[in-house]
């Protein structure tokens, strides 16, 4: 008998997320209109309990389509323009990404996965290890540098909100999706560092020393998922990472 108890709860809350965003004016019917392959993408999952090579590119695609706002009829708010958090570091904007929500609530329950790490502490030094690689190769290439400050609690509060939309629909997406699917074709070590090279070079627009660090990352965010069975864990420590970047380093990068 097939389970679609997950799909019902991802019916609810992309619908409720779609309803709420269109009330408050940052939605249209053209963009809510994703939700029909978002939502349709996902039964194919639920009842078939996989998804072939084909479904999976059209996920991808759909997925890499709302991550960097290309599907019309969102108007995400913008939370601050062109602030600059040091005097060396470039400015940065931060918005709520509706779209990103609405992947983030269609396809979640769908991709969380189920915990079996038995033994929470490898998964603890993993986690110190991806932070303090990541830490590190970011002051060596010069992407950012110790400059701890109190932004305030309305910013970081504004921060860790929209980050963990992002940090969620970025998990569904690499972790969630591509390594899973990359793991039924390729065995788990390949789609483990094939899909943080992926990670990486999708934040190249930002620069070589950025995509550098996002591999490092993205390293600890799979093999937690991995090894834990479930993408909250990496969703957890992406959050966390980003939290610390913002709290204590130059942010988003040095000018």
């Amino acid at each position: 008998m097939i389970d679609l108890r997950h799909w019902r709860l991802a019916l609810t809350l992309s619908l409720a997320t779609g309803a709420g965003a269109l009330l408050a004016g940052h939605a249209e019917p053209a963009g809510l209109a994703v939700l029909l392959p978002l939502l349709g993408l996902g039964l194919i999952a639920a009842t078939r309990g996989t998804i072939g090579p084909i479904t999976a590119a059209i996920a991808i695609g759909l997925g890499v389509m709302l991550s960097l706002h290309f599907w019309p009829g969102f108007d995400n708010p913008l939370l601050w323009q062109d602030r600059r958090f040091c005097r060396d570091c470039l400015p940065h904007s931060l918005y709520l990404s509706v779209d990103q929500a609405l992947l983030v609530t269609a396809w979640l329950p769908l991709v969380i996965g189920h915990w079996r790490a038995a033994n929470p502490m490898p998964l603890l030094m993993a986690s110190v290890v991806t932070i303090a690689a990541a830490v590190a190769l970011g002051i060596a290439t010069g992407l950012f540098h110790w400059q701890p400050g109190w932004p305030g609690l309305s910013l970081l509060t504004l921060f860790a909100a929209a980050n963990l939309v992002t940090v969620a629909a970025e998990e569904v997406l690499f972790r969630g999706l591509l390594q899973r699917h990359l793991l039924t074709r390729l065995g788990a070590t390949h789609a483990w560092w094939l899909t943080a090279l992926i990670f990486g070079l999708a934040h190249l627009p930002f620069g070589i020393e950025f995509a550098a660090v996002a591999t490092v990352a993205g390293l600890g965010y799979g093999w937690i998922a991995w090894q834990s069975g479930s993408l909250w864990p990496a969703i957890a420590l992406h959050w966390l990472v980003n939290l610390l970047h913002f709290s204590l380093f130059s942010y988003p990068m040095l000018a």
